[in-house]
């Protein structure tokens, strides 16, 4: 059976099936190599039926993943088809269904937050909404990952547009950044429509992708420790 982006099936309902497997892989690769390490606490914002965190539940450390998601079967299909209730709880993994992070604890914070096809999605209301929700549980060297869709004029839309794509000028997207107190760094990263862009206070990240360009083999070598005697 052939399935379309929307359709009520997990694997559809959260975009491509044909390219499920190639959006989980490019995100965490992205993520890795912009330093994400198993210690760190990552916020997945429209996790979904689990697409990326298949791959992240596992990698982080105890405790250390929190999905948001409205649709809550889309996580129970995830969980159950893709990655198994057990490493959830293995893990320590929560989720909040909502759409607002009003389930966080005031003072919990994120080194990373991924936002994989939702600002593509969202309004000029949505967008600012989203980044007044998570500008307080952004760690101060934190950063948010997120896509989204150029266009050479605003789409103009307001609210929730699924499937189809809302796009924004390179200004336009820029200005809602900057007024949401954060610089953004579009990052040179494949994705099969979309656009890849950081979202941070820390000069530091920039400085550092402007320094060595995003390669894992580059981020490799900052990373590694040399052992005794290598």
């Amino acid at each position: 059976m052939t399935m379309k982006p929307g359709d009520p099936h997990y694997r559809a309902y959260v975009g491509d099936p044909d390219n499920y497997d190639l959006i989980a892989a490019t995100a965490f690769n992205l993520l890795t190599t912009l330093g994400l390490r198993d210690h760190h606490r990552l916020l997945d914002v429209g996790c979904g039926s689990l697409r990326n965190g298949r791959l992240l539940i596992p990698y982080l450390q105890h405790g250390s993943y929190v999905g948001i998601e409205p649709n809550e079967w889309l996580v129970q299909e995830g969980a159950e088809k893709e990655l198994g209730k057990d490493a959830i709880t293995l893990k320590g993994a929560r989720f909040s269904y909502r759409t607002d992070c009003q389930e966080l604890d005031d003072n919990e914070q994120f080194d990373f937050m991924l936002l994989q096809s939702i600002f593509s999605h969202c309004g000029e209301d949505l967008v600012r909404h989203w980044l007044k929700e998570l500008g307080p549980h952004l760690a101060d060297d934190g950063a948010i990952i997120a896509t989204w869709v150029a266009g050479q004029e605003n789409s103009g839309e307001a609210g929730w547009l699924y499937p189809g794509l809302v796009r924004f000028t390179e200004d336009n997207f820029q200005g809602l950044v900057s007024e949401a107190g954060l610089m953004l760094k579009p990052l040179a990263w494949p994705h099969p429509i979309q656009r890849w862009a950081m979202l941070t206070r820390s000069q530091a990240m920039i400085d550092w992708v402007d320094d060595t360009g995003l390669s894992f083999n580059r981020a490799f070598q900052k990373m590694r420790k040399p052992r005794p005697g290598h």
